[in-house]
């Protein structure tokens, strides 16, 4: 029988004095947590968000709400105007308030600085515009929620090579660039957030959802190694797994058994809030999380049980 390799490797170094001790140290444990209260673990007073697809009708818009309500302030990044109403017009959908009237809209609401930056965070040259545009006008940047999205749905066997380019760029790479780009800020602070959204596709097959399901599952390993990666340097990796959000005001999914296909799975039986799948994102951002790395929290209402 094999002996257990990593377990006579601590008794090695047990043997030869390891103070047991490294694991209570009372600089790395957060010890001042334990007489407040939750809620005052959840404040971001202060803190430094970035956003992308801030000004998406669901979860963009949700993300912001939550986070300029926990106290932070917000960079609401999305594509120039003229470039965000025609890819919502590409999708079917009726173009809204762009980042600049989501901005406006969550700043009066909660009092906090929430700024709008234009920019398309899907190619490297681009992220790296826009992250050291929010740097600058906010004064830092300590959190990062990985929203924005473009993928190609339908059958595979359909797609054509500028579908794959584009998807594999709008799910997954865009994200690891904003990535990249914001642990240049967050490191020499000694504190950070990166929050990557995923789907529930990526738990279980749906529909036309080839390459979104993969690629948000790429998302989610990712989450995983780059969270243990950075952990050191006080950076939390984290995620959620989304589902089929929809809020007042807001057009609904296609009325066909493909568009609603993703709804009838779930337990909750329910469309859910994107501010449902928001108040867990703004949970991770917080203190409150703060012994959670590289994980991804199903947040899709039961889709994938």
């Amino acid at each position: 029988m094999r002996e257990n390799y990593l377990l006579n490797v601590l008794q090695k170094d047990v043997d030869e004095g390891t103070d047991p001790a490294y694991w209570w140290d009372e600089e790395r444990t957060p010890l001042d947590s334990i007489d407040k209260r939750l809620t005052d673990l959840m404040d971001l007073t202060g803190k430094k968000a970035v956003v992308t697809g801030g000004a998406g009708v669901n979860l963009g818009q949700a993300c912001v709400n939550r986070l300029a309500g926990l106290g932070a302030d917000v960079a609401v990044v999305d594509l120039p105007r003229e470039r965000h109403e025609a890819w919502v017009r590409g999708a079917g959908r009726t173009p809204i308030a762009g980042a600049e009237g989501v901005a406006e809209k969550f700043a009066k609401r909660w009092g906090t600085n929430v700024i709008a930056v234009e920019g398309d965070v899907m190619t490297a040259d681009g992220v790296e515009r826009v992250m050291r545009e929010c740097n600058d006008r906010l004064g830092g940047i300590d959190i990062l929620v990985n929203n924005a999205a473009d993928v190609a749905m339908g059958p595979f066997s359909t797609f054509t090579a500028a579908d794959i380019e584009r998807s594999v760029r709008g799910t997954f790479t865009g994200p690891v660039y904003c990535a990249r780009a914001a642990l240049d800020y967050m490191i020499p602070r000694g504190w950070g957030r990166i929050i990557n959204v995923g789907s529930e596709s990526a738990l279980t097959a749906m529909p036309g959802q080839v390459l979104y399901g993969s690629l948000k599952a790429g998302l989610a390993a990712f989450t995983a190694q780059l969270g243990n990666e950075v952990e050191k340097h006080g950076v939390k990796v984290l995620g959620v797994y989304a589902g089929c959000m929809w809020g007042p005001d807001r057009e609904l999914l296609p009325d066909s058994a493909l568009g609603q296909y993703a709804l009838g799975r779930t337990a909750i039986q329910r469309f859910e809030l994107p501010e449902e799948v928001a108040n867990m994102i703004g949970f991770l951002c917080t203190d409150a999380a703060s012994a959670m790395t590289g994980a991804m929290i199903p947040m899709g209402g039961g889709m994938a049980l």
